[in-house]
């Protein structure tokens, strides 16, 4: 059987991104070797048999027909948000997003790596100490990964994790957001990243479940998808609620005063409304399913996410990848992407 190039970000996502509609190319950055490129879809976020793996000497094992058959469940809804710009408030689409996001997750080469590199920690741990892993109880019979045991390992895990991740992740509050005028979103190799502003010590904050996770996809060079923890929208919407009322009880007690009159009040509201307007639109648009526009820090805030967890590759639409470079240059350890470590 011939070797198939198979991707682990499908096509049909690959070409919300092409800079060369007709050639179906794509403008690429290559975090390994710091050099930017542009080829066929084709030839980019695939491997030779990715997912085919030996299962004895005669015969391969092969994931491809799973995974085709999970991106054909999915596309629905994908093409949907990009026709209509706009998520449905029922739960069909919902679901089906939480397994795209979930299935997207696991699927990536930087997610085989992360098996490859736990077992590096895991062995130098060991051995750092003075022992063997085999040495270890219940880890008597265990041998280094070999390219097949890690395909077979990643591939399998899958089925195991994927109903699990996409329940946790269908119960998120789930957004829009556009790119800003004159700006595109970057996709990167390993595309659903994770961010969390709250310090959970050493336990770390990137969990699925934990609480303040965001989580981001981009569905297209213009579209960005987000699943965030629900205390997110609900602390916008509790400060929104409370600066509203700090500022309603100042202006009349400035009225009963006799400090501020009608056109005063109106005046001080007016102005409350402006500086909350980034606030109210969030809600307002995130209620109703429409997307929130994007500011040019927003736009570096995504995109440095999406070149920090890239696992090589990166493509943008219109080329630049001057903030991939500053972030690969002044970040040299993650240049592989997030890696996590057995200790």
């Amino acid at each position: 059987m011939a070797a198939q190039n198979q991707h682990y970000v499908p096509k049909f996502i690959l070409r919300q991104f092409l800079a060369d509609a007709a050639k179906e190319r794509v403008h690429v950055y290559d975090k390994h070797e710091d050099r930017g490129f542009a080829t066929s879809i084709k030839n980019i976020m695939a491997e030779r048999r990715f997912n085919e793996f030996a299962y004895d000497d005669e015969y391969i094992a092969s994931f491809e027909p799973v995974a085709c058959g999970a991106e054909d469940q999915v596309l629905p809804a994908y093409r949907e948000v990009l026709t209509e710009r706009r998520l449905r408030s029922g739960p069909q689409q919902k679901g089906a997003l939480a397994v795209f996001l979930a299935f997207q997750l696991l699927r990536t080469k930087a997610q085989r790596d992360q098996w490859q590199a736990m077992e590096e920690e895991l062995v130098n741990m060991v051995e750092g100490a003075g022992g063997r892993v085999q040495d270890m109880k219940g880890w008597e019979d265990w041998q280094p990964s070999t390219e097949d045991s890690l395909k077979r390992d990643h591939l399998t895990s899958i089925q195991g994790f994927l109903g699990q991740f996409a329940q946790v992740i269908a119960v998120k509050d789930f957004l829009l957001m556009e790119a800003a005028p004159g700006t595109s979103f970057y996709l990167g190799d390993n595309p659903v990243v994770r961010a969390n502003s709250r310090d959970f010590g050493p336990c770390g904050n990137l969990g699925l479940a934990v609480e303040g996770i965001e989580i981001y996809m981009p569905l297209s060079a213009d579209l960005l998808l987000c699943a965030w923890c629900p205390s997110l929208l609900g602390e916008v919407h509790r400060n929104l609620e409370s600066a509203r009322h700090d500022c309603q009880t100042q202006a009349l007690r400035q009225v009963a005063l006799g400090q501020l009159d009608a056109a005063g009040m109106k005046r001080v509201l007016d102005e409350f409304a402006v500086r909350t307007q980034s606030m109210q639109e969030l809600l307002h648009r995130a209620a109703e399913g429409r997307p929130v526009s994007s500011t040019p820090d927003n736009m570096d805030y995504y995109n440095s996410l999406q070149t920090s967890w890239a696992y090589r590759y990166l493509i943008s639409q219109d080329g630049d990848f001057e903030l991939a470079r500053r972030i690969n240059r002044e970040h040299p350890y993650l240049r592989r992407g997030h890696r996590m470590k057995a200790a």
